[in-house]
């Protein structure tokens, strides 16, 4: 798993970057047709998309910390790479007509479509603060504190709290009878 510091999400954007640029110069043979282009743009997008959700949720797993710097890089190169990415998109709906289909067209307003939701619906990761025995995450003991400072700080439960839904309560009502004999 990648450990998400800046130096290494810094390489990450300049091989994006750079891959964009040699596409835009028309070096390789994947950038050879703008459909090409377009397919090449869309898997860029998508590949950016995936890391930074990887990064969020390893953040909210207790897996690596949160470094505000790195929340800035992704929000700058994210907004770069839909400004690059959209003008390659309009540029292609521009040369589309009614007898010539860029298939990869679609593909390409997907990838943009994803992104352009993803930043502008933007929420800065945090560590979860409930239980997490599903997710076996092994937390620092520093983390550790924090959590406990977070559940400790949540309010009781009310004393006649009761599920709504009949199976659970009969199955809520006996572990209370195991606890409280």
């Amino acid at each position: 798993m990648p450990t998400f510091d800046l130096a290494d999400e810094r390489r990450f954007t300049a091989d994006l970057d750079a891959r964009m640029d040699r596409c835009d110069n028309g070096e390789g043979m994947e950038c050879a047709s703008l459909d090409g282009t377009l397919r090449h743009y869309a898997v860029v997008c998508s590949e950016f998309c995936e890391r930074i959700r990887q990064w969020g949720r390893a953040i909210f797993y207790g897996q690596a910390a949160f470094d505000p710097e790195v929340e800035n890089l992704w929000l700058d190169e994210g907004i770069e790479l839909y400004r690059r990415a959209s003008g390659l998109w309009e540029y292609g709906q521009e040369l589309e007509g009614e007898c010539f289909v860029l298939q990869n067209g679609a593909a390409l307003g997907s990838a943009l479509w994803r992104l352009e939701l993803l930043l502008s619906a933007w929420v800065t990761p945090k560590l979860a603060i409930a239980p997490l025995a599903r997710h076996g995450v092994a937390l620092t003991p520093a983390a550790m504190e924090e959590v406990q400072k977070r559940l400790d700080a949540l309010p009781p439960l009310p004393g006649n709290l009761q599920p709504t839904d009949p199976r659970r309560r009969t199955l809520f009502t006996k572990l209370q009878k195991r606890r409280n004999p």
